[in-house]
């Protein structure tokens, strides 16, 4: 009877185990990054620059997964020319972030955070592909305009020379990103 019992409670603490280790790994690649980032860095403007470059990394795998996605939905030439600029524009800058955060030591997600992935999930599952059209230029027209406000915050905050530099030089493509997708969503509500 107490063989048992011993078992019984080793077979509880084994699923109890198994049952923690299983909430750490549905933790986002965002989180992870973020929590290795507070522990590895002490000043207060080392942490914003390295929050602010995962932050960059992560909104840039949202916009290269959503341009691929309207490339492969899309029937509409305009939308699909975009998108491939954007996939590559994008992958461009994600490179770049990546050898940023490199020389830092930042950690940095190497997937979209739960609510870019809700956002890019509803957009796939839209019937409509005008409504699809209209809906995905407004969401890259929403985060490009959101991109470019951190840009400039960071530009303005940050006073890493290297990091300010490299933001300057990268906001006049974003507003040019910018342009492309406000001008394609005027199209595409203007279409009936």
């Amino acid at each position: 009877m107490k063989i048992y019992q011993n078992r019984i409670w080793a077979l509880a603490l084994v699923a109890l185990l198994a049952l923690s280790c299983e909430s750490k790994k549905n933790t986002d690649s965002n989180e992870a990054a973020e929590e290795a980032n507070d522990d590895k860095f002490q000043s207060r403007n080392t942490e914003k620059d390295a929050d602010f470059v995962m932050n960059a990394i992560e909104s840039n795998l949202a916009e290269v997964e959503l341009a691929q996605l309207a490339a492969r939905k899309s029937n509409n030439t305009e939308v699909k020319s975009v998108a491939q600029f954007l996939e590559t524009e994008h992958n461009k800058v994600l490179t770049e972030l990546r050898d940023v955060a490199a020389k830092r030591v930042i950690s940095v997600p190497s997937s979209v955070n739960d609510a870019s992935r809700r956002k890019i999930e509803d957009l796939s599952k839209e019937e409509d592909i005008k409504d699809f059209n209209k809906d995905w230029c407004k969401e890259m027209v929403d985060k490009h305009e959101a991109s470019i406000e951190k840009f400039e915050n960071a530009m303005n905050e940050t006073k890493d020379a290297e990091l300010k530099t490299w933001i300057s030089q990268t906001l006049p493509h974003l507003r040019e990103h910018l342009d492309r997708v406000k001008s394609c969503h005027e199209r595409m509500a203007q279409a009936k």
